[in-house]
């Protein structure tokens, strides 16, 4: 077995196993993406799609090697709470890890929600450590958040039956300035990935910076599936204006696209 994806052997390697991608819309992004590698090296395997926990899960089992490949739809990892004066988000609070546990590997990620603001914002209010208030900075909460996440993997999670793997920070392309293209303000033209010769210009988005250090400090095995700088290159890898919402999408991904490479990586890392 070469390190090539190879979706036949990783069924039969996880046969009877329990695949579960947790977070937004990219984590939706992998899992389909992951999906339609297995099917096209099963196409006549038989399948059932389910929606269970009232549609938070989506599942997909290959019936003849009883995996199921799930995505559990949660925008911040950490809960959300209606309350008497709104909803709230609650930084220290994490109840859905009930529902995650019980499976062979989890691939969580977060961040795309945390710096929305007005009517994209999904909370009213911040609960930190009993202290609420309207806002806070985002880049602290992420963090408080995050290490909320890895205080539960270390108290919850028996690593030596589940496999724990964060997907990193996917880059989105809505300012030219960053691939040395100023004026551009969205990847609707690209056709081409960035061809510097050196890194990419901008370096990595300080959320990068962020998982990489709450990450260090968590006891137990946690592997990073480390996307962002490669995602960064791939201006011309998103769906664009080729999309059912109509609107300019330069913060998902095409599939089959990027999301294929990010699954070869994940397919190194479970077999490694």
């Amino acid at each position: 077995m070469n390190d090539r994806f190879n979706g036949e052997y990783f069924l039969k390697r996880f046969k009877g196993k329990k695949i579960m991608f947790i977070g937004d819309s990219l984590s939706l992004n992998i899992w389909q993406s992951l999906i339609c590698m297995l099917h096209a090296a099963v196409p006549n395997s038989r399948i059932i799609k389910q929606g269970l926990n009232n549609n938070t899960i989506s599942a997909v089992t290959f019936q003849d090697y009883k995996i199921s490949v799930m995505v559990f739809h949660s925008l911040y990892l950490v809960d959300v709470d209606e309350e008497r004066i709104g909803r709230v988000l609650k930084l220290n609070s994490m109840r859905n890890g009930d529902h995650w546990t019980n499976n062979d590997v989890l691939v969580f990620n977060t961040w795309l929600w945390w710096y929305r603001r007005g009517l994209k914002q999904q909370w009213d209010y911040v609960n930190d450590e009993g202290r609420i208030t309207k806002d806070i900075d985002r880049m602290t909460a992420f963090r408080t958040a995050l290490t909320t996440w890895a205080k539960w993997v270390d108290s919850d999670v028996d690593t030596n039956r589940t496999k724990v793997i964060f997907q990193g920070i996917s880059p989105s392309h809505y300012n030219g300035t960053e691939w040395n293209e100023p004026g551009v303000r969205n990847c609707f033209k690209e056709m081409e990935p960035f061809n510097g010769s050196s890194a990419y210009p901008v370096g990595l988005p300080e959320a990068a910076y962020v998982v990489k250090d709450v990450i260090s400090n968590i006891k137990k095995p946690v592997h990073l599936l480390d996307i962002t700088a490669l995602s960064q290159l791939r201006k011309d890898a998103h769906p664009s204006s080729y999309n059912a919402f109509k609107g300019m999408d330069c913060t998902h991904w095409c599939v089959a696209g990027l999301t294929d490479t990010w699954n070869q990586l994940l397919y190194a890392a479970l077999l490694s």
